[in-house]
């Protein structure tokens, strides 16, 4: 971009290829025991920039079941040497895929010890971040003048996995009110938004297609072990298949707690195929298409962003008490492993951490139109409610962003239990305890925050 108009919008994109080894170490089912046994699909970064009035902010979608704290500094530390970009204008978005590598240490397996199953390859990480600041570079230097269209539908790709049940458990699942397990529910209210944004060159051809849903890339459970950007790979294909010259960018909304529909069972869900990703990749194509055709409309860029590190309170009720009560032999062995890890931890003089810090981000491309990114893994009803405190315009909350520290549940999803409320915990070893019950208003508290410090 060499001569700046100021009465003009800019956008440009970049791609960079993040596939790992066909023999990687897959992340996203703990029931997985061996490595990948191969690459069916290609995983990538799409990186856009977005630029007006000086003010350029980039938007990755990366095909990753997350990043974690010290990847995401690093890449905001080469972002800023690289396109002279600040952390606040870079909204890092995972797509969430259970078919791609580990990108964090695991805890809690009887073989991590033995063989380093648990342990991601440092030099895979060193070069997906190496590529992911590719992508944005390539972005920022491809800004050209463009005109940006804005639209929202629905999808009906997702249904709700949260309902009571305790078909998951080998035993009572932890909590305080009923039993809540990975089963099917129609009966819940999903996010259907399936938001798109189109930017076009001043001849009239599409440069750039970004869209979205809130659904897990899960149509393939644990027994899958090739390498996959999942359905929203498989989406972007199609997208720039139908649209050529255009290049497309997936970013997940909040679906902590939804699957795809193509794999419920009545009573269950089904581990799919890569035909049935196929099949969510085309419903999802379909209805961004709907949307490209008939609810767009041209926006001005009016850029803005704040974002922070805030921290989220675990529950002080959990202590020395609870440690042992998960000691007891009735409970599953993964719960006594890790109360035994945090009692010694207690007995050698070490302290109960009070908090988890959680970045968190605001992006307004203008006034009416934003995103929210949570460093979480958001169930429905908190994304919810984060949509309903911004009463202008419209906002859309993404998950995955900038990082991710776990399950995110609202207060009420905290006091029924189960395992995004409690289960998960006993999966991670940095927490000591569930997230304490004011967790809803302690992010409208942090927005709030950075609604006044956007810029």
């Amino acid at each position: 971009m060499n001569t700046i108009d100021s009465t003009l919008s800019y956008a440009g994109v970049g791609r960079t290829d993040i596939t790992p080894p066909p023999d990687c170490i897959l992340d996203g089912f703990a029931a997985r025991d061996h490595r990948a046994e191969g690459i069916h699909d290609h995983l990538t970064v799409t990186a856009a920039a977005f630029s007006r009035k000086n003010k350029t902010a980039v938007i990755a979608g990366i095909d990753l079941l997350e990043l974690i704290d010290p990847q995401i500094d690093e890449i905001r530390k080469r972002v800023l040497d690289r396109c002279g970009i600040p952390q606040h204008r870079l909204f890092l978005n995972c797509s969430h895929t259970h078919a791609g590598p580990l990108m964090r240490k695991r805890y809690n397996r009887d073989f991590c010890p033995d063989n380093g199953f648990c342990s991601p390859d440092e030099k895979y990480v060193e070069s997906a971040i190496s590529a992911i600041v590719q992508a944005i570079g390539q972005a920022v230097d491809d800004l050209t003048p463009c005109k940006i269209h804005f639209g929202i539908g629905d999808t009906h790709i997702g249904i709700c996995r949260r309902a009571s049940d305790v078909s998951i458990y080998k035993g009572p699942a932890s909590g305080y009110i009923g039993i809540y397990a990975n089963i099917p529910n129609p009966d819940k209210v999903v996010d259907r938004t399936c938001p798109v944004i189109v930017a076009r060159d001043m001849n009239g051809s599409d440069k750039l297609i970004l869209f979205g849903s809130a659904c897990h890339p899960t149509t393939m459970s644990h027994p899958n072990y090739l390498v996959s950007a999942e359905y929203p790979g498989k989406a972007r294909e199609i997208i720039e298949q139908r649209h050529p010259g255009a290049m497309s960018l997936f970013i997940q909304g909040i679906g902590g707690d939804v699957k795809p529909k193509r794999v419920a069972l009545e009573d269950s869900f089904k581990s799919g195929d890569f035909e049935d990703v196929d099949c969510v990749a085309l419903e999802l194509v379909d209805d961004v298409e709907s949307v490209y055709a008939d609810s767009m409309s041209e926006i001005d860029l009016e850029i803005s962003s704040s974002s922070g590190r805030y921290h989220l309170p675990y529950n002080e009720l959990w202590g020395k008490e609870k440690f042992i009560e998960y000691q007891a032999p009735e409970h599953s062995k993964y719960r006594r492993k890790w109360a035994r890890s945090w009692d010694r931890h207690v007995d050698s003089g070490g302290e109960i951490p009070t908090y988890a810090d959680i970045n968190l981000a605001i992006l307004n491309l203008n006034p009416r139109i934003r995103f929210l990114g949570i460093a979480g893994e958001l169930l429905t009803d908190m994304g919810l409610k984060l949509k309903h405190q911004f009463s202008d315009g419209i906002t859309l909350p993404c998950g995955y962003t900038n990082g991710r520290i776990g399950y995110i549940p609202d207060s009420k999803v905290l006091a029924e239990g189960g395992y995004e409320a409690t289960e998960t915990v006993f999966f991670t070893e940095q927490m000591p305890a569930p997230w304490r019950d004011d967790i809803d208003q302690t992010l409208f508290n942090a927005f709030e925050q950075l609604v006044k410090e956007a810029d």
